[in-house]
């Protein structure tokens, strides 16, 4: 996640993946203005908002949607920078313990002093910057473990871009494995000229208890206090996949468009029961049920309501939902500009 020397230009010395935890650092810094950062009523239970750092541009993508968020909900901020060391230096590192106490004592500081450079940047929230040495997915997962209510904001992608690959291998198994909400940004080439909002969410349910726990605990998450924000619902109903029984039994489409109809209902009535509970909370909230493929109709729906981000659930019916680990939210990512906010179900 952070590649030893790359800003002092020194030739990076490999060690051991297996370190002292003397190598973690981690200093909270003062907002750079002063308000009152105690909590509110009604803030949100997501405490400390956690934002992994490579050094790249990339990576800093996230941290204007950490920072709005962080004024949005009243959070604390989390910088953490973890700097990965190749498994191969082992035998080195065994051998010359000293130089290798020495080498990981300076990249410990660069990072803190790069950290501090982006914290300094920030203004009117309160900071904690984490220094961390060993496996990048592993530091931030135990990192998530060591606060109360952590609320993830990361890219994609970091320093190694890797643009064919939808997802990369740290930010998907973080967000696989974190139990916390994980906003991911969609990273890219260029650092784009955004000004991130909560406000308008889109938010597609399977009809899944989980894809309902998402939605309650994605909007607890951004909208704790009552925060303006308008949610739109959407179910899509993908097209039955009807084989011919042979050449000479003819196909009863009238079955097919009774069979289409149904679910069409079943879909209305749903999606019914769900606004109206959340209209009894006080939630501007739309819905509506739509034919074809899932990830197309997302990514149509997103555009035409012009949301901000898409709430998704990384579990859904069957359990392992296709709205995450399949193709669909792996394409929505790789297709549209908009930040997904993935919820894991509790348990």
């Amino acid at each position: 996640m952070y590649e030893p020397g790359m800003h002092s230009g020194r030739r990076s010395m490999p060690a051991s993946h297996c370190l002292p935890r003397r190598n973690r650092v981690s200093v909270s810094l003062p907002p750079a203005t002063a308000p009152d950062l105690r909590r509110r009523r009604g803030a949100s239970s997501m405490t400390t908002v956690i934002v992994p750092l490579d050094g790249s541009d990339r990576a800093e993508q996230a941290i204007p949607w950490a920072t709005a968020l962080c004024h949005r909900i009243n959070a604390r901020l989390t910088l953490i920078s973890v700097v990965e060391i190749p498994v191969e230096f082992g035998a080195w590192s065994a051998a010359s313990a000293m130089a290798v106490g020495n080498e990981l004592d300076e990249w410990a500081a660069e990072r803190k002093a790069y950290l501090k450079d982006v914290a300094s940047k920030i203004d009117g929230i309160q900071i904690d910057i984490v220094s961390r040495i060993g496996s990048p997915t592993s530091e931030v997962l135990s990192a998530i473990g060591d606060v109360e209510d952590p609320f993830i904001v990361m890219t994609s992608h970091g320093r190694t871009g890797a643009s064919r690959v939808v997802m990369g291998s740290a930010a998907n198994r973080i967000v696989r494995d974190a139990r916390c909400p994980v906003l991911v940004i969609r990273s890219q080439r260029e650092t784009p000229d955004v000004t991130p909002s909560f406000d308008r969410v889109l938010v597609p349910l399977d009809g899944s208890e989980f894809s309902e726990h998402a939605l309650d605990r994605g909007l607890d998450a951004i909208a704790p206090g009552g925060q303006s924000i308008a949610v739109h619902l959407l179910r899509v109903i993908e097209f039955l996949a009807v084989r011919i029984p042979g050449p000479d039994i003819p196909l009863d489409y009238g079955l097919v468009a009774e069979y289409t109809e149904a679910m069409q209902e079943e879909a209305t009535n749903y999606l019914g029961v769900v606004t109206g509970r959340l209209s009894e909370k006080g939630v501007a909230v739309t819905s509506e049920v739509r034919q074809g493929r899932v990830s197309d109709e997302i990514l149509r729906t997103a555009a035409e309501q012009k949301a901000d981000l898409i709430l998704m659930s990384t579990h859904g019916r069957g359990g392992v939902s296709r709205l995450f680990f399949g193709s669909v939210a792996e394409r929505v990512l790789h297709e549209s500009t908009h930040p997904l906010l993935l919820v894991r179900p509790r348990g």
